[in-house]
Formats: C-alpha cells, sequence, structure tokens
C-alpha cells in the first residue's frame, strides 16, 4: 500500500472514529439532560450541552482543530438563534469555554467568543460589568497566547476606555496595541487625542468601525452596527455599510476559499 493510499485511509478511519466519538458525546449530553428540571425549554437544553472540553479532547483522536470547528459552527448557529428570537444566551460562555479548551490555538474562538459575550443583544445602550469583565478575560488569555496580535489589547482597551469607562486601565493596552505590527495608523495618533470628550467619540467610532470592517459574522457585524449607529451620523454609517458591502463583494468573487480573516491580511491595500 502507497503511503498516500495509508494517508487516505487513515484519514477515512479518523472521519469515522471522530463520528462515533460525537454520537458517543450527543449520549452523554441525553445524559446530562436527564437531570435537568422539567420545563418549556427542556427541549431546547438538549441540544446546547456540550460536553467539557477535556472529554472531547480524549475522544477526538487529535483532531482538536477539526472539533472545535464543528463546536464553533454550533456556537455560531445557537449564538445567531436566540440574537433575533428571545435574546437569551445563558449557554454562550459555556460554548466559549469549551471552544477555548478543545483548540487553544483558534485564535478566532478568542476574538469571537469575547463580542458574542458583550453583544448580546440586537439593541444595547449599556453592557453589564460583569459581562465586559467575562469578554476581558477571554481576550486576555487569546493575548497570552497571541501576544503578536494587536486585535486583543486594542479590544480590551475598548473594553476599559468605552463600556467601563476606565481610561486609565485603557491606556495601557492602547499603548501596546499601537506599538504591534498590523495595528491601524490612526490608533497612535488617536492617543493623542485620549483626554478630550470627543476624542473619545472619535476613538470608539474608529474601534467599533474596524470591528464592523473585519468581522465575518452577519449576527455580530449587525450587533455592532446597531451600536455604531449611537455614534456616528446616518451619512456615516452609511459610508461604513458600503464600504464593508463592497469588502465582501471582493472576498466572496475573487478570494472565498481563504477564511475571512487571512483575505484581510493578504489582499492588495
Amino acid at each position: 500500500m502507497t503511503a498516500t493510499r495509508r494517508q487516505n485511509v487513515g484519514k477515512t478511519l479518523g472521519s469515522i472514529a471522530l463520528l462515533c466519538a460525537l454520537l458517543c458525546l450527543t449520549g452523554w449530553a441525553r445524559a446530562r439532560l436527564y437531570g435537568l428540571p422539567r420545563s418549556t425549554t427542556a427541549g431546547l437544553k438538549e441540544v446546547l450541552l456540550v460536553p467539557p472540553g477535556r472529554v472531547i479532547r480524549q475522544v477526538d483522536l487529535g483532531y482538536h482543530s477539526l472539533a472545535a470547528d464543528l463546536l464553533f459552527i454550533r456556537a455560531n448557529l445557537y449564538y445567531g438563534q436566540h440574537l433575533y428570537t428571545d435574546e437569551q444566551l445563558p449557554w454562550i460562555s459555556d460554548f466559549v469555554e469549551v471552544l477555548l479548551q478543545v483548540d487553544p490555538d483558534f485564535k478566532k474562538s478568542y476574538l469571537w467568543g469575547a463580542l458574542a459575550t458583550t453583544y448580546y443583544k440586537r439593541e444595547i445602550d449599556f453592557v453589564p460589568r460583569a459581562l465586559v469583565d467575562r469578554a476581558n478575560r477571554i481576550l486576555e488569555r487569546g493575548m497570552r497566547r497571541f501576544p503578536g496580535d494587536h486585535r486583543f489589547p486594542m479590544r480590551i482597551a475598548f473594553n476599559h476606555y468605552y463600556e467601563i469607562g476606565d481610561r486609565n486601565a485603557a491606556l495601557p493596552y492602547f499603548h501596546q496595541a499601537a506599538g504591534l505590527p498590523g495595528a491601524p495608523d490612526w490608533l497612535q495618533a488617536m492617543l493623542v487625542d485620549l483626554y478630550t470628550k470627543e476624542g473619545s467619540k472619535d476613538l470608539a467610532r474608529q474601534i467599533l468601525k474596524s470591528l464592523v470592517m473585519s468581522e465575518d459574522d452577519p449576527n455580530l457585524s449587525k450587533a455592532m452596527k446597531d451600536r455604531l449607529a449611537h455614534l456616528m451620523s446616518p451619512g456615516e454609517r452609511q459610508a461604513v455599510e458600503s464600504a464593508r458591502a463592497a469588502l465582501m463583494d471582493e472576498w466572496r468573487a475573487d478570494y472565498v476559499a481563504l477564511p475571512f480573516d487571512l483575505f484581510l491580511v493578504v489582499r492588495e491595500p
């Protein structure tokens, strides 16, 4: 048997084994369901429950990235379903924690998890401090895992400065983000204006605009655009929406085989 054939057979057997493992995990979730109190939402809880990350890592035969991808898809479905219905997301933190345990090198799960934690409703005027702190803890874990990515300190700084209103806590993260590769040019210049009220609004607009432009999850981008509406005029919002639509069209037309995050890195300026 050739090496290529052995490799293909190995992949096939691995996929079958992973499917069996996932079926076992479904049974595990069903078993947990029996211990839950009966209610009108008991049927939903069956599909929301997931095993701890350490359990999945033991049965996924080393396919941690594949298992995390499947969980990420399920987490997105859960988030979108409830964001546009009852706006109740009691299991989102469980999904995020399991994702980080199964594949701690899955960068997207840190960034997505933090945003999904704070953008928990379609219209948000105020994010509870507990949720901001939870999002920052997720971002801190991502920053330790990926110390060269400016998005982690920049989003932590944004949360401290705009969501909490703590400029002193935000400044070190802003400075850290500004000094990392890939940081937007406007961030360094904006640091000078942080001591003015108008400067804080400009900074919030710039960061939210960058989040909207770089987020390919339509549920999250819609929630962020709604939040941005409080900081921008109708004309500015339309300009951002048009620019994002053009960017998405370019990705779908010529680069759809690439993940959206990678497209933003490799596309021509």
